[in-house]
């Protein structure tokens, strides 16, 4: 779901040598190459590979699959996981092999992988579900994954190979509660189901606690502390549980979770329980850094906790609130976009004077992104002239799907543009700002 500049940028930013590509990007991999001399191999999975590019079946046939010599230690980095960021170019968050074997081990333990698990998973790999599909080799399970998701064939892999866990966002959920098919379907063999990114409105968890029985699991992470930060445990999803319903859980097994002042950003102090402040993670598998950021390091990495730039709250019981996002990112779908990405392809149209993107509520994707414009000239400039040029400029998720057009931008007393004062009317019936 990249645009062209963010592969380039990934590639080139990283310092990759060789690029595992399948047939939709290959032609912007050979792209790359022609200006990036550092990548020297390029493997298609392709049947017919063109010049200068390796098949992946020729690589398998090749080699010795008793002969793998890997001279790793634990403090080895294992991968860079490149997350949004505020200037709008991926940041790879560095993870070591000692991190990242943790963090499997957490999605074991926390997320009920078992031996025997038959999972099935429908969501991009390179986002959450990639470290559940390691966590289930890990395990030992068997896991079933589909190019992209569809309720009905979801309900029927979930009868027809007796799925029992699976890993979705609150979007798929209602997709799949809302399909004529499920009535219909033996959804019985389903132990497990793990979502993110928001939580379940109570209404559709009524509806999914119907129809599944109490199998819910709700996680929150990031990709600089992947996925594993807290959780909401299957007894913890009972209509009766109260205001617990409205967290993101607690602090999992190898974690610490802590809330910091807002108003002073090298403080790691704890507030008092209740009190809101910024939502800091610790564990075995944090990132030790971001590639060649040393200040966004400093910035986000402070006495070993990491700032999520999540405002929140704690309750007596360890429960944790998100209330709202000291970073400027919408969450919609499961899927993070960082506004200014989207505000910068805007700008680029001839007609916006000015833009801001905010975040709005939404009953499907939990938010949608919604674009304020000052249009260069009083009249003329539509909605769907700005959808359609969206449409050449930015991938699928990052699109706004409404346009607003306004005078002129509220302001903070600092000159910057309040986004706090635009999402307002938005979310003043909302019981959090975020999804």
């Amino acid at each position: 779901m990249l645009s062209d500049e963010e592969i380039r940028h990934i590639v080139t930013d990283s310092g990759a040598t060789a690029v595992v590509v399948e047939d939709e990007f290959l032609e912007t991999i050979q792209s790359i190459r022609t200006n990036n001399n550092a990548l020297e191999h390029i493997v298609g999975i392709t049947p017919n590979p063109p010049d200068g590019v390796i098949s992946f079946d020729d690589c398998l046939a090749k080699g010795e699959p008793n002969s793998v010599d890997a001279n790793v230690t634990s403090d080895d980095l294992s991968m860079f996981q490149y997350t949004g960021g505020t200037t709008g170019k991926p940041k790879g968050a560095k993870h070591t092999q000692f991190g990242l074997a943790m963090d499997l081990h957490a999605h074991v333990i926390e997320l009920e992988i078992g031996h025997e698990e038959q999972m099935l998973l429908t969501t991009p790999l390179p986002h959450s579900a990639g470290y559940a599909f390691l966590a289930g080799m890990l395990r030992g399970a068997h896991v079933v994954v589909t190019d992209g998701f569809d309720p009905g064939e979801f309900l029927e892999l979930v009868e027809t190979d007796s799925i029992t866990w699976t890993w979705m966002v609150p979007t798929m959920l209602y997709r799949i509660l809302d399909h004529d098919q499920l009535s219909e379907t033996d959804v019985s063999s389903l132990e497990t189901l793990v979502y993110g990114a928001a939580p379940i409105t109570r209404e559709r968890l009524e509806e999914g606690l119907e129809a599944f029985g109490q199998v819910f699991i709700q996680l929150y992470g990031q990709s600089e502390i992947p996925n594993i930060g807290t959780t909401l445990q299957k007894a913890d999803h009972d209509l009766g549980a109260g205001e617990s319903l409205e967290s993101c859980g607690r602090a999992a097994t190898m974690v610490d979770v802590r809330i910091a002042p807002l108003d002073a950003k090298s403080s790691t102090d704890p507030v008092p329980i209740g009190e809101e402040g910024e939502i800091l993670l610790r564990a075995p598998y944090a990132m030790v850094g971001y590639h060649k950021l040393p200040d966004a390091t400093e910035q986000t990495i402070v006495d070993g906790w990491i700032r999520t730039g999540d405002v929140g709250k704690k309750d007596e019981n360890g429960y944790v609130y998100i209330l709202d996002r000291d970073k400027d990112v919408i969450v919609s779908g499961g899927m993070n976009v960082y506004t200014t990405t989207v505000e910068d392809a805007l700008d680029a149209h001839d007609g916006v004077a000015e833009v801001a993107v905010i975040g709005i509520p939404h009953d499907d994707w939990g938010e949608s992104v919604h674009a304020v414009i000052v249009p260069a000239e009083p009249h003329g400039l539509t909605e769907d002239e700005i959808l359609s040029f969206a449409d050449e400029a930015l991938a699928d998720y990052k699109k706004p799907k409404n346009v607003e057009f306004v005078e002129k931008l509220p302001t903070t007393p600092y000159g910057k543009v309040d986004k706090k004062a635009l999402r307002e009317p938005y979310w003043k019936e909302a019981d959090r700002n975020v999804a």
